[in-house]
């Protein structure tokens, strides 16, 4: 019911399910429609002001008279003396939605483009208009509400306080056409598709990706790169199109003095995790993803990797060692048990240990 509560507020009307019922002393202005009350058990006389006003971008409604609001579903449900389970199929049903057609409809028509196809059909996007696109596609995903991301990361360890500093958004299922709407209204779609945001078919292609994770370089979006928060959904990763652009977290450095510990993982939840607990982290998209020109700014840090410990972790940890060396530079090693978001969570004392083992790291090693 859940889901199929979100695919409603997806793709309902909101200007037309609340014109059907709001016809008195009705008016509309700037997306807002203020009217009469019309919720039967609210018992207005009408003949007073208008006290019922709807956000119609939001679809949300807000009686003043009897201090009671909530979304279409909930006026629904006052409007016609049902429950949410009926009013669901009942809005449902009007709609033409079924859950599980909407959802399997929804997900060919949003997916992302065959890689092969999109490269032989668009020209590479400007960097300065990807970057416009990143900053409003995260503007508008902000609008909404970000409580389910943030409660997926906090079940990882990771707080409130690192995820806006590195500026991770979370994209609500619900806003799907809203925020696409929204995109459309300023990006030509043109550009919405050579960036990789939208598809062949006019679609917004973050829809089963919404976690997103945005790389800043110089204090600007250049990137994106999305997870699913669902099980089992495969490919776990959307990106928009183009080649990962930077170390992920790199604009941290600038705020670094010379000779602090800087720590290379793997991946974003690594990356936040040691951000969380006090520790300096940039990030990698894949144990193999470091590029030679990253290595500059690493240059006047003592730079320790902390990489998984499986096969690829220990052929990166390999190929950077030497990488590092032909630069005249350094690289430490941190052998853990686990991946470093598994060792903090999973160790009472990790931030305590996890200090230890990179001092006892950088004294073997030479420092």
């Amino acid at each position: 019911m859940r889901r199929l509560s979100e695919q409603i507020k997806a793709c309902i009307d909101y200007r037309s399910f609340y014109t059907r019922y709001c016809q008195t002393h009705a008016r509309i202005s700037s997306n807002r429609l203020q009217s009469l009350c019309p919720i039967p058990h609210h018992a207005h006389s009408g003949r007073g002001n208008p006290s019922l006003s709807v956000d119609l971008e939001r679809g949300l409604f807000h009686c003043f008279s009897r201090d009671e609001g909530g979304d279409c579903i909930r006026f629904y449900e006052l409007m016609h003396s049902v429950g949410f389970v009926q009013a669901v199929n009942e809005i449902a049903s009007e709609l033409g939605l079924t859950q599980k057609q909407t959802e399997s409809s929804l997900i060919r028509s949003t997916a992302p483009d065959a890689e092969e196809a999109a490269d032989n059909q668009y020209e590479p996007l400007a960097a300065d208009r990807l970057s416009a696109i990143c900053e409003a596609f995260l503007g508008a995903c902000r609008r909404e509400d970000q409580s389910e991301g943030r409660n997926y990361l906090a079940r990882r360890g990771i707080d409130e306080r690192s995820t806006r500093r590195v500026g991770v958004t979370y994209f609500p299922r619900r806003a799907y056409r809203r925020v696409m709407r929204r995109m459309m209204e300023e990006f030509p779609l043109d550009e919405l598709q050579r960036s990789g945001l939208f598809n062949r078919q006019a679609h917004l292609t973050f829809y089963r990706h919404r976690l997103l994770f945005p790389f800043y370089v110089e204090g600007r979006a250049v990137y994106l790169q999305a997870r699913t928060t669902a099980s089992g959904v495969e490919p776990r990763w959307h990106n928009m199109r183009g080649s990962v652009p930077s170390l992920y977290n790199v604009d941290l450095l600038e705020d670094l003095n010379s000779s602090e510990v800087v720590y290379l993982v793997e991946g974003f939840t690594d990356t936040l995790t040691l951000l969380t607990h006090g520790f300096a982290a940039v990030g990698l998209v894949g144990a193999g993803g470091m590029k030679e020109e990253w290595l500059a700014p690493l240059g006047r840090f003592k730079v320790v990797a902390a990489l998984d410990p499986d096969a690829a972790g220990e052929r990166a940890a390999a190929r950077y060692q030497e990488m590092f060396s032909a630069r005249g530079m350094r690289l430490f090693q941190l052998e853990l048990p686990s991946d470093v978001n598994e060792f903090f969570q999973h160790h009472p004392a990790a931030a305590l240990e996890f200090k230890l083992l990179t001092e006892a790291a950088l004294e073997e090693q030479g420092f």
